[in-house]
């Protein structure tokens, strides 16, 4: 049995060592871009508790899809931004 585990591991390990050398900058940049594009969203729907004045036309239709990334959202939006993570980006 100890057998199998080692050898689970280590293509276990294995497995990631080649996600992360081949796919996972891609995976990632996905992730990023599917989630300010939301927020993209969300700050036209709730544009007006940040401050904003916005007119709606689909704000209502979209308010139950995104009204449970609220929170999500706000926390994004009003965090202060350091130099060093605009220079990530």
């Amino acid at each position: 049995m100890r057998c199998w585990d080692t050898l689970r591991r280590l293509k276990r390990a294995l497995k990631e060592l080649i996600f992360g050398a081949t796919v996972y900058d891609m995976a990632k940049t996905w992730a990023d871009m599917i989630r300010y594009n939301t927020y993209a969203i969300m700050s036209v729907l709730f544009a007006d508790t940040v401050g904003i004045p916005l007119p709606c036309y689909y704000r209502l239709r979209l308010l139950p899809l995104l009204m449970p990334q609220l929170n999500t959202w706000r926390r994004f939006v009003l965090k202060e931004k350091d130099i060093t993570e605009k220079m990530r980006e």
